[in-house]
């Protein structure tokens, strides 16, 4: 009997090893399905690389508060060998098509993105006005936003209220007997671009009044520091629906500074959204996944990368993305992404002319031209098969003509009409 007890014990066994290994297998297949999914998507091409692509979803450039320009940006995601590269500046995408123009010398898939700020509170909160600041991710396809003239709009609110809150800092320093001047501020911000928190800590240390950016933000400009003055930002639950409207992926940046993450992720799980940052500088972030699983939401993340120039801060690519999560999203993001694009070409076939399309507001690999009569509109040469199939099909059901054409060496697919 005790024999017998063995001989049972030996088969089960068996049977649960050859069951991980099926397992282990599986999984094998799954990641080596994955990498080449993502990697053919990743450099358009038929024969795709069986190494992950590289990636950083989660860049600054100084159209906001970074240091380096758009095209700096990318230039650096070059040296380091990053293949698909986000740039989501705050509250702007001014620095899309710049970086665009970069990206395509280096064959680099670039998502235009930005990072939009926004606010959440309780009832009780909102009438004391003690909302906690909170940042979402707009990810869109290569061609951009749908309805763009709305997200810019919202866009350009911020922003303007970035200066009133700025200004606003800058009295309350002075009553703490830390002055700045306004125009340093503005010098350091740049020509054109909004001031943020970090160029009135980079005027605090000008000044002379604290030794790093770091020690400005932990005595004076932190959520809950003595200068800090809320800005113009958006309920966050609107952010979110903003963005599904005008075609993008909705992820909550850094969750882990949140003080109050529990009710703010149920309402933007509500709300539609999407993913939430989990991989950061430092690694994954063990709460935030577990967060992420709890509440089934896609786990993203990137470098935050602002080019400071300090030691400790990771460097574009930095920051590792797993092949089993990166192809989730992209799954999720395609009909989003097609969606979008059906929305451009509607809103093509509605125009009259050239102007009449507001294409300055477009912030992706997107243009309009004129010849002979033609009225054309050009789609990035990145668009996927399936996405080049939505444009075909979505320019004939509107009664309009498409062809292919070459642009820069590359073949576009380009919807037409005569005018």
């Amino acid at each position: 009997m005790a024999g017998g007890g063995k001989g049972s014990h030996s088969k089960s066994s068996k049977q649960k090893s050859k069951k991980k290994v099926k397992t282990r297998g599986n999984d094998a297949a799954r990641l080596s399905a994955a990498i080449l999914h993502l990697s053919s998507w990743a450099n358009k091409s038929r024969h795709p690389d069986p190494t992950p692509p590289r990636t950083d979803f989660h860049t600054h450039s100084n159209l906001s508060d970074g240091f380096l320009s758009p095209a700096e940006v990318v230039n650096r995601a070059h040296r380091n060998g990053v293949k698909v590269l986000a740039l989501t500046d705050h509250d702007t995408m001014a620095g899309v098509p710049l970086a665009l123009k970069a990206a395509q010398e280096h064959r680099i898939r670039l998502i235009p993105g930005v990072e939009i700020s926004a606010k959440f509170g309780s009832s009780s909160q909102q009438l004391q006005g003690q909302e906690e600041p909170v940042h979402i991710l707009a990810y869109y396809s290569c061609c951009g936003p749908a309805h763009c003239k709305e997200m810019e709009a919202t866009l350009l609110q911020i922003r303007e209220g970035r200066y009133i809150r700025a200004q606003a800092m800058v009295q309350k320093l002075e009553s703490l007997n830390k002055p700045i001047k306004w125009d340093d501020v503005l010098e350091i911000a740049g020509k054109g671009v909004a001031p943020c928190r970090p160029h009135v800590a980079q005027a605090l240390v000008a000044a002379g009044h604290v030794n790093s950016v770091e020690e400005a933000f932990s005595r004076y400009l932190n959520n809950s520091g003595p200068a800090y003055v809320a800005g113009a930002e958006q309920p966050a639950a609107d952010v979110v629906r903003l963005i599904h409207r005008t075609g993008g992926m909705a992820v909550l940046a850094h969750p882990w500074t949140l003080k109050h993450p529990f009710p703010l992720i149920e309402r933007l799980k509500d709300a539609g959204l999407d993913a939430i940052e989990v991989y950061k500088s430092d690694g994954k972030d063990a709460v935030s996944a577990e967060w992420a699983t709890a509440y089934e939401l896609m786990k993203l993340g990137g470098s935050d990368f602002h080019g400071r120039g300090t030691i400790d801060e990771i460097d574009i690519g930095g920051t590792s993305i797993p092949a089993l999560a990166m192809l989730p999203f992209l799954t999720v993001a395609q009909p989003i992404w097609s969606s979008a694009l059906r929305l451009i070409v509607q809103e093509f076939a509605e125009s009259t002319s050239v102007h009449d399309m507001d294409h300055e507001y477009w912030k992706g690999d997107i243009f309009v031209q004129e010849v002979e009569g033609r009225f054309c509109l050009v789609f990035s040469a990145w668009l996927t098969d399936e996405e080049k199939s939505v444009v075909q099909n979505e320019a004939r059901t509107l009664g309009l003509m498409h062809e292919v054409t070459l642009q820069q060496g590359f073949e576009c697919i380009s919807v037409i009409k005569v005018s």
